[in-house]
């Protein structure tokens, strides 16, 4: 008897700390992921939307769906995640990150590649256009799937080009 009040004590003591701030109503944070279902335009807004809440659900998770959305050409040259966060928070992408507005023009398709502008304002009231080429995945684990192939400033929103 003592043994088997021994092992549920031991059980319980383990088990404790991986429940201790759960209640029966928490869920784990899911962040959205791509999908087949995925439009371009809807991949640009995830995006965005998730980089003006970027702390939310907690720290950086914008950038990581961010980064989740980059096709995996792109991730070869902007990856791992943590070189991925410190580029999005520099010149010139920083804008991008807790941005306080943003206008979204029509997409334009060209095959199996899509292009949309977006116009979004910082929370420094400057606002930047950032145009964002996306491409349907032929094969692999993300076939099928609209992902982004590269995101670039065009212009502020006075027209002046950027230099970058």
């Amino acid at each position: 008897m003592k043994q088997i009040l021994f092992a549920a004590f031991l059980a319980l003591t383990l088990t404790a700390p991986i429940k201790a701030g759960i209640s029966e109503n928490d869920e784990p944070a899911r962040l959205p992921a791509p999908s087949a279902d995925l439009k371009p335009e809807d991949v640009v807004k995830i995006v965005v939307d998730a980089l003006a809440k970027n702390d939310q659900p907690f720290t950086n998770a914008g950038i990581t769906t961010t980064f989740a959305f980059a096709s995996p050409a792109n991730k070869v040259n902007t990856g791992p995640l943590d070189k991925f966060i410190r580029m999005v928070k520099a010149k010139p992408y920083g804008i991008m990150v807790d941005h306080v507005g943003s206008e979204f023009s029509e997409v334009v398709y060209m095959g199996n590649t899509a292009y949309q502008m977006v116009n979004l304002t910082g929370a420094d009231g400057r606002s930047v256009v950032f145009a964002f080429r996306l491409s349907k995945q032929q094969d692999g684990e993300f076939e099928n799937m609209w992902m982004t192939d590269a995101v670039w400033p065009v212009a502020d929103a006075t027209g002046n080009q950027q230099a970058f």
